[in-house]
């Protein structure tokens, strides 16, 4: 009997130590891994607290996720503006351009002129005035019927006075340009006079030295008739753009002998 007693006391024993060793490790392992129960809740120490889950961010196929911040287009430089205008070449050999159209600024006596222009040749008489110099236009824009009929009116002058038709002709065409051939037509020409039938030769002078300041150049020297084709024309300016004209009139060329040094 006492053999059995023994027997059942040291399996008691044993017993008990299992048991403290089963709830040891069943402590440490809700101490040491915090694991975070259904409720919120961890065993052995404090609540923990779950965040919300954060929304998807991913995308669906197909779709794009949307951006967080407003993204701007990328800054592009404005194109330059078209300045071939003030250059077009019109005479004998370069006719106006098919369907050339031109917005008009209405001057006094009925003269018209390129809108572009305006500014420029305001300011240029305005300056020549304050001098002293009184400049007056006597022709500005032209239809191409108002150039057929000017130059009529010289043909039938030249053979009035007794030269042929053919030889009026050519005599006119060396004054007067041909239809669709006149840079009057472009708006950016003018014939300029003195006003109060004060010195031609006084206004001319002043012109000539500062129509560059203003974009402006003497159209038609006397000694480019031959580039030209047209006679000396003390009187006939043309716009150009100030770069151009201080280039043209500092170097003495010609509109033509200019634009063929631009050529690449």
């Amino acid at each position: 009997m006492s053999h059995i007693s023994d027997f059942v006391s040291r399996l008691a024993r044993r017993g008990a130590s299992l048991l403290c060793a089963a709830l040891l490790l069943l402590s440490l392992a809700g101490c040491g891994g915090k694991t975070p129960s259904p409720s919120g809740s961890s065993t052995g120490g404090g609540t923990v607290s779950i965040a919300p889950a954060p929304a998807e961010s991913f995308s669906t196929p197909g779709s794009t996720a949307r951006q967080q911040t407003e993204t701007r287009p990328p800054e592009t430089e404005a194109p330059a503006p078209d300045e071939s205008w003030k250059l077009l070449l019109v005479n004998a050999d370069h006719p106006l351009p098919e369907g050339f159209q031109v917005e008009l600024k209405a001057l006094r006596n009925g003269h018209h002129v390129d809108v572009r222009i305006y500014p420029e040749l305001q300011q240029m008489f305005d300056d020549a005035r304050a001098q002293g110099i009184y400049p007056f236009i006597n022709e500005s824009f032209r239809t191409a019927q108002r150039q057929q009929v000017i130059l009529y009116s010289y043909i039938s002058r030249y053979e009035a006075q007794g030269m042929s038709r053919a030889a009026a002709e050519q005599k006119a065409l060396e004054i007067v340009a041909l239809p669709g051939t006149s840079e009057h037509q472009l708006g950016l020409a003018l014939d300029i006079i003195a006003e109060f039938d004060a010195d031609n030769s006084a206004t001319w002078q002043w012109l000539k030295r500062h129509c560059a300041e203003y974009g402006f150049i003497l159209r038609y020297p006397a000694d480019k008739e031959s580039i030209t084709g047209i006679s000396y024309e003390p009187w006939h300016f043309r716009y150009v753009g100030v770069e151009a004209a201080r280039e043209i009139m500092s170097s003495g060329l010609c509109l033509e002998e200019y634009l063929d040094q631009l050529k690449p």
